[in-house]
């Protein structure tokens, strides 16, 4: 990777570049805002000697405003569109992950052949996220007649955690957009186009169909379903001449060879009609072997592509560290807002008066949890359990007891994270596509989606709400960016209103169930009020939606340590330690601690040894190391 300097970019801090494509550039980035909040995502700029084309620029706007529109779980959701330094740009989702092209390759270096289950389920999520863009309506509830035009490997990105999401509607068009017809224009890439597209001929929806049905041959048999020079491929298409899967692999269910059979039809007419149809015969299929699920795709993922995800944590690691110290250096300091790295405890020479019991030391600590960031929150409550844990030890004979009390101070290296100044907001260009003048509700949808791009979370709730009273049907379309802003409303309420933050968390968890965000502050909350059940709960949940979030273990060691529950504590903080985030250390050391609890100090000492190796700086890890080998040794 050629080298690249962090700089900053508006609101956004540019970490490094992911790809450079004829029209555009796209590169990895990070917002950050008050009360330690960070968020990864991808920018695609146009090209700087390309920003004055107007026939580029329109095509880039009218991606940004369709784009605008969708909101689901399978299509990657765009957050922010402007014009900076002299080009426009698009904010959007990050994603880690692989596209099926790159996946496909790896998958035959590796012999390593994706499954039948798994290819199923990566095409039913294409259908799905399909069938929702095609039958987008507007606000009057007229369709808007959306058509991806361009459904291929490379633009079906599978996350390591097992997400599928449809990428890049950079030449999909809504029909209202288009003044005249597209007969003529061929868009789209040459081997997964229909035969009307590649004739050049009007498309519709079903083109998108034709191309699900190419995607789904290639998982399944593992060919090209097209191949040759374009003339050549161009031939083929338009007259739909290919293998029939049923010649080539003989041992298909007859029902999986009808779906190919009614995909792949050379007339529209004699297709699936809509994804939705094709995606319930899918699933039909699905039922015919084990039930594919995320978690299944997750593991094959992880499995392909373990060097790979090793390398990527930890270039993103250094650079996310480099952007929040460029981020600090440019924003001005009068307008800074200092946040530390997690406080790490160490011992100081204080005096018996400046003691604290157990119960203040907990309540500054949890105290402390509601101004942070899930992670450093985690991380926080995690000192707390050091502070439990030590004076639990003091009491036992057979345990080192601390010499002096147990202080919160900031570690060495400490990073300071940046407030945006508030005068470098992104310019807002964007506007719905312009399907009716009249369309009651447009505005106060994007008033509502611009108040949410700039954290005014009151205001975006407000509009969110005057557009449910349009009709029961809206509350679908404005599910998750609805939810986004009450949960962005909640944690500005956890420290001076938790009962009505509690309440909007769970308004959110209502309008988008999948919202991690929610389900774990919703658990924050539950931890300070020491409502620990209620917590357990919420952080279950998060388990079900990302079993590999290691803030939510190590939260659930904590309450299990504080319930004395010693051996469930001891298997969170491995699991902890097992994901390897980068606070490891912490989490090793208070594994150390719950296991000489559990008499385990074989254990107990090498994993405080694992600790100090992994973060030489962790000074509480050394001196408990040493009290201990210290008491072996008498």
């Amino acid at each position: 990777m050629t080298s690249f300097q962090a700089k900053q970019l508006g609101k956004y801090i540019i970490l490094d570049q992911l790809a450079v494509g004829g029209m555009a550039e796209l590169f990895r980035a990070m917002i950050t805002s008050v009360q330690g909040f960070e968020k990864l995502i991808a920018i695609k700029k146009i090209l700087p000697h390309l920003a004055s084309e107007e026939d580029l620029v329109s095509s880039f706007i009218d991606e940004a405003k369709l784009a605008a529109l969708l909101h689901h779980q399978n299509i990657v959701q765009i957050y922010d569109f402007g014009r900076l330094e002299e080009t426009y740009f698009i904010a959007m989702e990050y994603l880690l992950g692989k596209d099926c092209r790159i996946i496909s390759n790896k998958a035959k270096e590796k012999k390593i052949p994706l499954d039948r289950q798994n290819a199923l389920f990566i095409v039913s999520r294409i259908c799905a996220g399909l069938d929702y863009a095609h039958k987008l309506k507007d606000f009057q509830g007229k369709s808007l007649n959306i058509i991806h035009r361009d459904i291929s490997p490379q633009n079906i990105l599978i996350t390591y955690e097992g997400d599928v999401k449809i990428v890049d509607f950079g030449i999909a068009k809504a029909a209202s957009q288009n003044t005249q017809t597209q007969m003529g224009l061929i868009k789209g890439k040459i081997a997964y186009m229909s035969p009307e597209q590649a004739a050049g001929k009007t498309i519709d929806h079903r083109s998108d169909i034709f191309a699900c049905g190419i995607i789904l041959y290639e998982l399944i048999t593992g060919k090209r379903m097209f191949s040759g020079d374009t003339m050549h491929i161009l031939s083929k298409i338009r007259d739909a001449d290919y293998v029939k899967p049923d010649e080539s692999q003989s041992d298909l269910p007859v029902k999986l060879l009808e779906v190919f059979d009614r995909a792949l039809q050379k007339e529209p007419a004699d297709r699936y009609q809509t994804c939705g149809d094709m995606l319930n015969d899918i699933e039909e299929c699905m039922q015919l072997g084990t039930h594919p699920s995320p978690q299944g795709l997750a593991k094959y993922m992880k499995t392909l592509f373990a060097e790979e995800i090793v390398a990527e944590e930890q270039h993103l690691q250094k650079i996310t560290k480099i952007g929040l110290m460029q981020g600090k250096k440019e924003a001005p300091a009068s307008t800074s807002l200092k946040q530390d790295k997690p406080a790490a405890i160490k011992s100081e020479g204080t005096s018996s008066s400046d003691k604290k019991d157990d119960s203040h030391i907990s309540t500054d600590l949890i105290q402390s949890i509601k101004t942070k960031k899930p992670l450093l929150a985690a991380i926080a409550a995690g000192l707390f359990l050091v502070i439990v844990l030590f004076a639990v030890f003091s009491q036992k004979g057979d345990e080192p007891a601390p010499s002096q009390v147990a202080e919160v101070a900031p570690p060495a290296q400490k990073i300071e994270k940046p407030e945006i100044p508030e005068g470098t907001p992104p310019v807002k260009e964007i506007e719905l596509p312009e399907v009716t003048e009249e369309a009651p509700g447009t505005e106060t949808y994007q008033k509502a989606m611009d108040a949410l791009i700039d954290q005014r979370y009151t205001e975006a709730i407000s509009y969110f709400e005057e557009l449910l009273l349009l009709g029961p049907g809206m509350k679908d379309k404005i599910a998750l960016p609805y939810a986004e802003a009450l949960v962005g409303q909640a944690n500005s309420l956890i420290e001076t209103d938790p009962q009505q933050a509690i309440s909007l968390f769970q308004k959110a968890i209502q309008l988008d169930p999948n919202s991690e965000q929610a389900h774990f502050q919703l658990g924050m909350v539950f931890m300070k009020q020491k409502d620990y059940p209620a917590a357990i709960e919420s952080y279950e949940n998060v388990i079900e939606l990302n079993p590999d979030f290691p803030d939510t273990f190590f939260n659930l060691g904590f309450i299990s340590a504080l319930s004395k529950d010693y051996a469930r504590a001891e298997e969170m903080f491995a699991r902890v330690v097992e994901l390897s985030p980068y606070y490891v250390d912490e989490a090793l050391f208070n594994l150390a601690l719950v296991q000489r609890k559990l008499g385990k100090k074989d254990e107990s000492l090498a994993n405080l040894e694992r600790a100090v190796q992994v973060n030489p700086n962790n000074e509480l890890a050394q001196n408990y190391l040493k009290k201990l080998k210290g008491v072996s040794k008498e």
